[in-house]
């Protein structure tokens, strides 16, 4: 709990979090190990109405029955979007509060989905609850702000770890984090690895979308595929941010997104939305042979060869 007094708002949310698990679908044990999936074409769609049936689950190289299925519209989705405010993005807040606006109007579609709003530089602040109210979400927007005495630091590694181990953790069902920034990562207390490490071990998808100064310039190449192609300049190295984002998202099961010219950050969270309407939630028990304290790899593939699965590659049991 050591990185909780930079969430004294979050901590408010607790309790109803432990009240909303009672109505959830999901009946999870120690011993179930959940996995988030979302599964596409060649062309990039996601394709649904596939069965457990469909599916091939291995832990560490071992072929796994599948004990629980369910398709994302049986559960309830819960998210925090977390934006980097730092001296980087300065010049991006506007754009983002207005794209952020339409996505928790299109996104919040039930009343068991939740979402909330965290700010991360130097400190790490929750904006809002989780809460089901587009409205109050619309008002945690508006305090979105730069602050230069807290923008020289990013400390995106502290704030995923923390979110996915004191927040997310307790939350059964769908469930994702959601982090606009360049990548930057400076002043954390926790690495990369470790932050990576407690989200795959609470099951916790980082869907990352890189909006950087390079974004929209006529150097800038436009994203390929899901968004996943290189960035780089003439005369200049790969951006460095870059590599972070696709670190915690592709382990995590989660997504990489590029702003472009062509791409913009409204259309991004409509593919975000899109993919977290189509996720599958796949459950094992853990084989009774499982050490602790080590990291297991997850292997999950369809049957059917041409179709892509994305999630989570592994996971550290707890100790």
């Amino acid at each position: 709990m050591r990185y909780l007094a930079f969430f004294p708002m979050l901590l408010l949310t607790l309790p109803a979090l432990a009240q909303e698990a009672s109505v959830e679908t999901l009946h999870v044990t120690s011993s179930l190990v959940e996995v988030s999936a979302v599964v596409t074409d060649k062309t990039g769609e996601p394709r649904t109405g596939l069965t457990k049936d469909d599916f091939v689950l291995k832990q560490d190289g071992k072929e796994q029955p599948i004990r629980y299925f369910s398709q994302a519209y049986e559960l309830p989705l819960t998210f925090i979007l977390m934006i980097d405010t730092s001296g980087s993005q300065r010049s991006f807040i506007d754009d983002e509060r207005r794209a952020c606006d339409v996505f928790f109007e299109t996104a919040l579609g039930r009343p068991q989905d939740r979402a909330a709003l965290v700010e991360v530089n130097a400190k790490i602040t929750a904006r809002s609850e989780l809460t089901n109210s587009p409205a109050k979400l619309h008002l945690s927007l508006a305090a979105l702000h730069f602050d230069e005495k807290e923008s020289t630091a990013t400390r995106i590694n502290d704030a995923i770890w923390t979110l996915s181990k004191d927040v997310l953790s307790k939350v059964r069902g769908r469930k994702a984090i959601i982090l606009i920034s360049d990548g930057g990562a400076l002043g954390n207390t926790v690495s990369r690895a470790d932050a990576i490490a407690e989200a795959q071990r609470d099951n916790v998808p980082v869907y990352a979308v890189d909006y950087s100064a390079w974004s929209g310039t006529d150097m800038m190449p436009q994203g390929g595929i899901g968004g996943l192609s290189g960035v780089t300049l003439a005369g200049s190295a790969a951006d460095p941010g870059l590599t972070n984002l696709k670190e915690w998202s592709v382990a995590t099961g989660g997504h990489v997104y590029e702003v472009t010219r062509r791409t913009t950050l409204k259309h991004i969270f409509e593919n975000i939305a899109q993919e977290l309407r189509t996720q599958y939630e796949i459950g094992y028990t853990l084989p009774a042979n499982t050490k602790s304290k080590q990291f297991h790899k997850l292997e999950l593939e369809t049957k059917d060869k041409s179709l892509r699965v994305q999630a989570r590659s592994g996971f550290f049991t707890n100790p």
